[in-house]
């Protein structure tokens, strides 16, 4: 088979899979975008020619109501040349739509849209046809409610992201009443409970900076490709960005009473942690290498009344200071 062929064979396949069902329509300047994210870059005619060629063997439709044309396939196509799933990729696929919805772009959940009905399809008379529906995963701290972002700004967010290319934006500080315009290297996402933040780097520095979507507004994409610091690897970044103001690791060893630390022997803090039964039986004494940083504050805090830190000294004092200030605010002794 000559390189032509394959090339032609590997677009025409390129265009199938592109398709919309009816009645979502795609134009053929949005199917050659289609192509050009594959990295083929053909003619609008070559298109055309490509879709006449096709419609003759498949299920497809033009719909010349109005211009420019829209493509799709027939509202009730069955689309037999596409492999079937397995009952495993059908469940990841239904799970993936369930639970990496913040994580999609709308681009892409307009072309899963079709995967995630043939996933329907094929787990419908099946004993895992509920999995996703029969599972779920719930925040262990006080879940909020997610702040309002723009969709444009998201898609935009996400498709500068994709095709490696700057973005202009507003951006309002925390606390700050006025925006201002900023010109964003786009580096990766970041899901923080209930917020997104756009990792990025700023007109021409390098230091590494985290924009919450929320607090972006009118967005435009640039042609200008975005630069990356020297070195930058994201899923680092990610794994440190996890701890919040960290101050490094520290061997904590706080008095907790029995129950409030009981679920720390089925999940320990640590690889090192141990927990030893204090005097009298009510209070376990816990010790474990741990990241002093702001999310071990908040999981102390938590406990309340139920939890002393011993060591280190710097972090006791600090937890009896936030302690006694409580007690100011809630009307002295």
């Amino acid at each position: 088979m000559s390189a032509s062929t394959n090339e032609t064979i590997w677009r025409q396949w390129t265009l199938l899979r592109a398709m919309p069902r009816a009645p979502r329509q795609k134009t053929v300047a949005e199917l050659s975008a289609d192509l050009a994210k594959e990295g083929i870059e053909v003619s609008r005619r070559t298109v055309e020619r490509d879709l006449q060629n096709l419609s003759a063997r498949f299920p497809l439709v033009a719909d010349d109501s109005s211009k420019p044309f829209g493509w799709s396939w027939m509202r009730d196509a069955n689309i037999e040349f596409t492999p079937r799933l397995s009952i495993p990729q059908g469940i990841a696929l239904l799970l993936a739509q369930v639970h990496l919805r913040p994580l999609l772009p709308d681009s892409l959940m307009r072309e899963l849209m079709p995967i995630f009905y043939l996933a329907r399809q094929e787990m419908a008379h099946g004993a895992w046809n509920d999995w996703h529906r029969r599972t779920a995963v719930v925040p262990t701290a006080m879940a909020l409610l997610p702040p309002v972002i723009d969709r444009h700004v998201l898609n935009d967010v996400h498709e500068a992201l994709a095709m490696r290319r700057q973005l202009v934006a507003e951006y309002r500080s925390k606390g700050a009443r006025e925006s201002r315009e900023v010109t964003i290297h786009p580096l990766g996402l970041v899901v923080r409970g209930s917020v997104q933040y756009l990792v990025c780097t700023l007109f021409d520095y390098d230091n590494i900076r985290q924009l919450a979507l929320h607090r972006l507004s009118r967005t435009r994409r640039s042609h200008e490709q975005a630069s990356v610091p020297e070195g930058f690897d994201f899923q680092a970044y990610a794994k440190s960005a996890a701890k919040y103001e960290s101050q490094g690791l520290i061997k904590l060893v706080a008095r907790f009473s029995a129950g409030a630390a009981e679920h720390l022997r089925e999940t320990p803090l640590s690889s090192d942690q141990q927990v030893v039964a204090a005097e009298g039986g009510e209070h376990v004494d816990v010790s474990a290498t741990v990241e002093l940083d702001q999310t071990l504050r908040w999981w102390l805090k938590a406990f309340g009344s139920n939890v002393a830190v011993i060591e280190p000294q710097a972090l006791r004092d600090e937890m009896r200071r936030d302690a006694m200030a409580s007690v100011e605010h809630y009307g002295g002794a």
